[in-house]
């Protein structure tokens, strides 16, 4: 593994700063000379830092490492935990892509929960379909004599709503993708290459601060970051639990079909004349009222959806911002995130 490559390169070069820093210091007494004696001893530190550090990287994160096995015991109550290729390695992202963008259902303590992509396509097709027969009733008029009556201004407000709605579901969808492919990379770079690079760094004098960030940087996105959405998992699970998907989407179906705009007007012949009015008010009324409920049920769908895809993995963003700026500097080095160093 490169884990491992990059863990013996470290060793190697540790054990030949060692001997620089003893080349250096021995050289200072012999010449008397102090600033050779200062620097061979603050190497001769650094170096014994350095292979503290790598050994206890070693220890903790190694494929049976004492924080990848805590990393697994804390995701053991969320399935699916076991994955191949990139996200083998931790089981929190193994996880987080799944309850992101996998196949089947997640499994949260026991309850099964559709993933964010598949609820979002299930609900976003119907409604798609929705605002395509909505659009196609609002162009018809019904005409009786002298009396005409026209269904865009009535479906005018809820198309424009269902426009929003469609727009913010398709946005979603685009940031479970770029947040389910975010996750494979973190898996495939953080502990195989930053890791292993930011220790080989970490030994150099001139590299050592940028090898501390990378080593601060490649545990955040390894630790904090999935962790984060384990516990996003279960802050939403509750509510999320409370919205019935399937009967949304069964009734974005019905109306969408139109029978259910269409047969809430009846006009029978005890209708036609001076009462024509009230029944096409009346009619219309009913139908008003059944859109703004499904319309309203959508919205309420949608802005969970957008809590659990924007606003909680911003704050899984925020929280490993400040984790891997705050061991950065544990490891003597300052990592900027820019507006985010308010925190």
């Amino acid at each position: 593994m490169p884990y491992f490559a990059g863990y013996y390169i470290a060793v190697a070069l540790i054990g030949i700063m060692l001997i620089v820093a003893g080349i250096l210091l021995g050289l200072g007494y012999a010449i008397d000379d102090k600033k050779l004696k200062d620097l061979g001893r603050a190497e001769l530190i650094q170096s014994l830092i350095n292979g503290v550090i790598v050994g206890s990287l070693l220890l903790a994160f190694s494929p049976s490492g004492i924080v990848t096995a805590l990393i697994n015991n804390m995701a053991s109550g969320f399935y699916p935990n076991s994955c191949s290729g990139a996200l083998a390695s931790n089981s929190a992202i193994c996880f987080a892509y799944n309850y992101l963008a996998g196949v089947y259902p997640v499994t949260i303590y026991g309850t099964s929960h559709a993933t964010l992509l598949d609820s979002s396509l299930t609900i976003l097709t119907p409604l798609a379909v929705l605002y395509a027969s909505l659009g196609v009733i609002s162009s018809l008029s019904l005409g009786i004599g002298v009396v005409s009556f026209s269904f865009a201004k009535l479906l005018s407000p809820m198309l424009s709503q269902l426009g929003y709605a469609i727009s913010a579901v398709t946005f979603a969808v685009m940031g479970i993708e770029v947040q389910a492919v975010l996750l494979k990379f973190v898996g495939l770079i953080s502990i195989p290459v930053l890791l292993p690079t930011g220790m080989v760094l970490r030994t150099f004098y001139l590299t050592r601060r940028l090898g501390g960030a990378l080593i601060a940087i490649a545990i955040g996105l390894f630790v904090v970051f999935p962790l984060t959405y384990l516990l996003d998992a279960q802050l939403t699970a509750q509510y999320s639990s409370s919205v019935d998907v399937s009967s949304i989407t069964s009734a974005i179906n019905s109306t969408a079909s139109g029978s259910s705009l269409l047969s809430g007007i009846n006009l029978t012949s005890n209708s036609i004349g001076s009462g024509i009015v009230n029944t096409l008010e009346s009619s219309l009324s009913g139908i008003v009222s059944g859109l703004e409920s499904l319309v309203n049920s959508i919205i309420d769908y949608i802005a969970l959806l957008i809590v659990e895809v924007f606003f909680l993995p911003t704050f899984s963003v925020i929280l490993t911002v400040i984790f891997t700026r705050e061991l950065a500097r544990a490891l003597g080095s300052e990592v900027s995130f820019g507006r985010f160093d308010v925190f």
